[in-house]
């Protein structure tokens, strides 16, 4: 049975046991601590099997997160997905979905230590219009980038939660930022890292991604991040990731 929150169906504690130390469940999370159910764009759902929580489901607007269990009726998601109208599904990449979507995986990898970082540059928090501007120089078939306006927006309210943050290095411009996509009291996802193409290969990268993993290490929280397929494989690898399982989204 997948029951939909609401006024009359609290789903707070079934969000908390199933998004600890899951990186799909703290995206969950941490969409659920920042839209409420009530707003049009956003939707949170529950899978009950045999009297026990299953899976999540999250929609905002046409994307889904679902944090799938050994426990899930596949069947009932994927017939659920199928009629929900959604653009874009992301999971964990052990489970598969029937939907009539192209699905590509790649490796989560995840870290839990804090790394050593050889160079020293100074770290800031950028403004947002910087940050898109950035993003959307270093945009490819694999880093799509959505309007100013969305994702402004967006990335403002969740600041104000405190569900995401930004860092950035660069003296008279922003040279290199990262965010994370997603943070709970315990986890973080992290998202976008955006080098400008002319400083690449310099160690900014690299470095910010070592800077804000061991700021959320120090804070206590499990840090991971989503590799593309067959992209910068060695870069993670030297940085101390170490591979978690894997994602697959559906298109």
């Amino acid at each position: 049975m997948i029951k939909i929150c609401d006024k009359d169906y609290n789903i707070t504690d079934y969000i908390d046991s199933l998004s600890y130390k899951n990186p799909f469940g703290c995206r969950i999370k941490a969409l659920y601590n920042t839209y409420d159910y009530s707003l049009a764009f956003v939707d949170y759902w529950v899978q009950i099997v045999d009297d026990t929580i299953a899976a999540l489901i999250a929609r905002m607007e046409s994307s889904f997160i679902l944090r799938l269990t050994d426990n899930s009726d596949l069947e009932e998601v994927s017939a659920f997905l199928r009629v929900s109208g959604a653009d874009n599904i992301i999971c964990d990449g052990r489970y598969e979905l029937d939907v009539p979507m192209k699905r590509i995986s790649g490796p989560v990898f995840v870290s839990e230590s804090v790394m050593e970082n050889e160079k020293d540059f100074k770290v800031f928090n950028p403004h947002i219009k910087d940050v898109y501007n950035l993003i959307n120089k270093c945009r490819s078939e694999s880093f799509s980038v959505p309007s100013y306006e969305s994702f402004a927006l967006d990335v403002a309210h969740k600041l104000s939660k405190k569900t995401l943050r930004i860092y950035g290095i660069g003296d008279t411009q922003l040279i290199s930022c990262i965010m994370t996509l997603a943070e709970t009291d315990t986890d973080a996802v992290l998202g976008a890292l955006a080098t400008d193409p002319d400083f690449r290969r310099l160690g900014h990268g690299a470095f910010l991604i070592r800077y804000i993993n061991n700021v959320l290490v120090k804070e206590e929280k499990r840090v991971y991040l989503h590799r593309a397929p067959d992209e910068n494989v060695e870069f993670y690898n030297k940085l101390g990731f170490k591979e978690y399982g894997k994602w697959s989204e559906y298109r």
